[in-house]
């Protein structure tokens, strides 16, 4: 049904493009130092809401009452410029070499300079990212204050922005953090991380954004833009080469086919790096292989209509991950987490992954002030990994994920400015359908007494101690010292408080409590049988009791697996709007309403062991359902005032993170989550200072955030090791600073530095005020203060030459790896260094740069997560950073 509706609109929306007529207009053009027209610039009319964009062409309309004023021009990695209205104006725009100059976005859904947006939005451009030599998500986040990127794995990412953790890949999950590229959503874990290469620019936007980015936007957006097709011939072709063997390549080729008409534009990224980890069991862990295409083409059906076809692929194939035990170390090796490992499974772990796409995008201006745009988004992923969850040498856990789903996406938006309003209304779409199985294989001669021997314990322990505090007292007083004596060491030997695992090769069986109480008796000329029947009833319980139990065979070759399935849709209609009450003074509003439907399922075909049960997963007879409806809004209320180039604001927002219906390895025990609610209240000032030299950027936050969604570790009914349980762990709260500054000295060196302080805990009591789980403790991947700083220092030594030297620093304070602030599963505070250094030269329309880079130059040891899911019988593993890696790239581009 809500396919079919959100069809029909399109091709409605689609059917009136022709019908759109156009004001009576003063056009001007803007072109580059080459004089090569420049698509995509912002023209604002300074002291306003009004903005348009150049076409393909360069070229830009102005409504014919707009006929007078300053017009400021914006374009990534160009000098700004301010001009007076004039009629057929023609606009050179020079580069500028500056590391992080300031960068246009599109957060409220229209091109808009970053400092007129009265949200803390932080935005790295491509020239930026390529500056920085940034091509992972993790390296992108250094440089962006409030936000984490976690990169277990492109298969395992986790996102966090002001302390909020968006990182689990269960199917029936719900995002709290909104994941986009080029407009469409892709926040599923495991279809999310993309390889940084041929963008325009990143947009990370902070606070709850539900208004601007829909239902996953809890506490924040990223977006994702790449570039789009241009109207004439530009390509560059990059390689690199480095330390642990990392090769890459990356470029792009841009081709005009039909003159203002039709271009296309295709690109491609290929990284990859031999693992820093040795596997003494065979191969190598935590390396690196990515491979990236895209492919975009852009067609004009006249000048105030274009569409654009993106088809995106990606394929990761990486070795495995170095889980890494804390207790057992391999052998002749040891216990740190950056050395080597042995985890057994040798060169079959690794994680292969597909995530392939295709976008349309539709943009009409129906005139000066009414545009309308679509976005029609279909992605599908799939991904397998194999990895050792115990992190020994031992076959405990050795898992395996599968992972596969679809996405579909449509919305629709009507942009709406004129005088003193701009704004928008529109309604989305959204699908998805998606599986995870999760496989675990054991060796129960391993896991027994590495771990399952507690759970037998339990079981059997209780009749074994009542026959041992028995027997004395059924024996001749002569017997009694010895043979009290005789079962205290029988005690020991069967439930020992610790095993020597590097001697359980030698453990095939169960303890045999039968045949070691019968023999020790027997040097007595006593039969246990005998004095057991004497007993009667309770007598033959025991004896049922330790002969059941005794000397059983262990499975060499356990097996277990579990499937989760979530479908979930879910149909949005929005508004939002910005009205200039005064010169410079603005208020916005926004609102958006959404219904999800849910359905979730689990399927577990897993044959319980008879001695242990079940490890993981309870088995079922059949996938079992359970589904959910949901109704919602969020929304924002801004204040803003612009003043010489500055802007200051104050917002209240409420976020909301989905309702999740959980099935905790168990078909009986489901959990359904009340959707978690942020409510935020945020202070801004943002612009630039000492004649424009100084941008910055200052935000302060405060909210409360309930119902607040979490995995805990628990007790479960039928299964060995603890179980992840799904809860409501209730209230926490946050208090945050965000600082950006930018600086150019001249037009040889420029300065930047961020810094974000989170102090976000869980609150002692619950909303009825019950105490709290986790009462004080620190929000998980969180450190409670970071910083970054760098320096572009550039000298041209001719007009076609320059030399540039770029390091930069990152640091970040001590990181809780989990919600129960284990002390542990933690990271102190640490700091790395970056650097770039290299010329450029142009000779015959081709720029040349070569560099050299260093990434953590010093080779600071670090971790990026610790607990995992060994932690779930007792064996928690850890995750060695990145040591430093060396290279050298060569760039060439026209």
């Amino acid at each position: 049904m809500f396919k079919r509706l959100f069809f029909s609109l399109s091709l409605i929306a689609f059917s009136t493009l022709s019908f759109g007529a156009v004001d009576n207009v003063n056009k001007g053009v803007v072109v580059d130092d080459n004089g090569q027209p420049l698509p995509g610039v912002v023209i604002s009319l300074m002291g306003s809401n009004f903005s348009v964009v150049t076409n393909a062409s360069g070229v830009f309309s102005l409504p014919s009452s707009i006929n007078r004023g300053e017009l400021q021009f914006s374009y990534i990695g160009y000098k700004r410029q301010r001009l007076n209205i004039a009629d057929n104006m023609k606009v050179v725009m020079s580069q500028d070499h500056k590391l992080l100059d300031e960068v246009l976005v599109t957060t409220q859904k229209r091109n808009q300079s970053a400092v007129d947006v009265p949200v803390a939005v932080s935005a790295l451009s491509g020239q930026s990212l390529q500056m920085l030599n940034v091509k992972q998500m993790d390296e992108m986040a250094q440089y962006i204050p409030g936000l984490q990127v976690q990169l277990q794995s492109p298969n395992n990412p986790g996102y966090v922005i002001r302390g909020v953790t968006s990182d689990d890949g269960a199917s029936y999950s719900q995002p709290r953090i909104s994941v986009f590229q080029d407009g469409v959503p892709m926040s599923r874990s495991r279809a999310s991380v993309v390889e940084l290469f041929d963008m325009e620019r990143v947009e990370v936007v902070k606070g709850p954004q539900g208004t601007l980015f829909g239902r996953g936007a809890e506490i924040g957006a990223m977006h994702f833009i790449t570039h789009k097709p241009v109207n004439y011939l530009t390509g560059e072709l990059s390689l690199n080469y480095g330390t642990h063997n990392q090769r890459g390549a990356s470029g792009f080729i841009n081709t005009p086919l039909i003159k203002d008409k039709l271009s296309n534009r295709f690109s491609f990224s290929y990284d990859a790096h031999d693992g820093f980890i040795k596997n003494l069991s065979g191969g190598s862990l935590n390396g690196k292989s990515a491979l990236a295409l895209r492919n975009s083409t852009r067609l004009f059906t006249d000048d105030n209509t274009y569409f654009d076809l993106i088809l995106n692929y990606q394929y990761d194939d990486y070795p495995g991950t170095s889980f890494k035990s804390n207790s057992l170390a391999p052998v002749g090796g040891d216990v740190s987490p950056f050395t080597a490992a042995s985890l057994e499974e040798g060169k079959r772990l690794g994680i292969k992954r597909h995530v392939g796409g295709a976008t349309l995008l539709s943009n009409h201006d129906y005139n000066s002030n009414l545009h309308l745009s679509t976005t029609t988004g279909f992605r599908a992923f799939k991904s397998n990994e194999n990895f050792d969850a115990d992190g020994t040498y031992l076959p405990l856990l050795d898992c395996e994920e599968n992972e596969k789903g679809i996405q579909f996406s449509h919305e629709m938006r009507l942009n709406y400015n004129k005088g003193n309003f701009n704004g928008f209304v529109g309604a989305s779409y959204f699908y998805e359908n998606s599986n995870q199985q999760a496989v675990v294989r054991s060796n129960l001669q391993s896991l027994y007494p590495a771990y399952a021997y507690k759970a037998f314990a339990a079981k059997v322990q209780p009749q074994i101690t009542k026959l041992a505090d028995m027997l004395p007292t059924m024996l001749p007083a002569a017997y009694q010292p010895a043979v009290s004596q005789m079962m205290s060491a029988l005690l020991k030997k069967w439930f020992p408080s610790s095993y020597d695992l590097t001697t359980t090769s030698k453990l095939t069986s169960t303890p045999d409590f039968y045949g070691d109480v019968k023999t020790a008796l027997a040097a007595y000329n006593i039969s246990l049988d005998d004095m057991l029947a004497s007993l009667g009833t309770q007598g033959q319980t025991i004896l049922a009791t330790i002969k059941s139990s005794s000397a059983l065979p262990l499975n060499t070759s356990h097996y277990e697996e579990g499937t989760n399935y979530g479908i979930n849709q879910a149909a949005e209609v929005f508004a939002d709007g910005t009205l200039n009450v005064a010169k410079g003074l603005s208020f916005t509003a926004g609102l958006r309403g959404t219904y999800e439907h849910q359905r979730t399922g689990y399927e577990s075909k897993t044959q319980p062991d008879p001695l242990f049960g079940s490890i993981l997963y309870q088995p079922t007879n059949k996938t079992v359902y359970a589904s959910d409806d949901y109704y919602s809004w969020v929304g924002r209320v801004v204040a803003n005032y612009l003043f010489s180039g500055n802007n200051a604001y104050v917002s209240v927002s409420r976020g909301r993170r989905p309702g999740v219906i959980a099935f905790n390895n168990s078909a009986d025990n489901i959990s359904h989550l009340k959707p978690e609610i942020i409510i935020s209240y945020e202070v801004g000032l943002k612009g630039a200072l000492l004649h424009k030299m100084l941008n910055y950027d200052f935000s302060a936050y405060y909210y409360d955030w309930s119902h607040f969604q979490t995995m805990t570790l628990t007790d479960a009914t039928g299964s060995i090791a603890k179980v992840y349980t799904a809860n409501d762990a209730g209230k926490a709260h946050c208090l945050g600073l965000e600082v950006g500054l930018n600086y150019a000295l001249d037009s040889h060196i420029s300065l930047f530095a961020n810094y974000a302080y989170i102090d976000g805990k869980f609150n002692n009591n619950d909303e009825n005020g019950n105490p709290q789980e986790y009462a004080g403790h620190r929000f998980r991947l969180t450190p409670k203060v970071t910083y970054s700083f760098g320096v572009n220092a550039g000298y041209d030594i001719d007009r076609n030459t320059r030399v540039y030297f770029r390091p930069s620093y990152v640091y970040k304070s001590k990181v809780y790896f989990e919600d129960d602030n284990d002390p542990q599963l933690t990271q102190d505070g640490f700091g790395i260094v970056n650097v770039n250094l290299g010329i450029s030269r142009k000779i015959k329309n081709i720029m040349y740069d070569f560099s050299l880079y260093g990434k953590n130059a010093l080779n600071k040891k670090y971790l990026i997560d610790a607990g995992n899911s060994g932690n779930q019988i007792g064996f928690p593993t850890f995750i060695a950073g990145s040591p430093s890696v060396f290279g050298a790239q060569l760039r060439l581009s026209f």
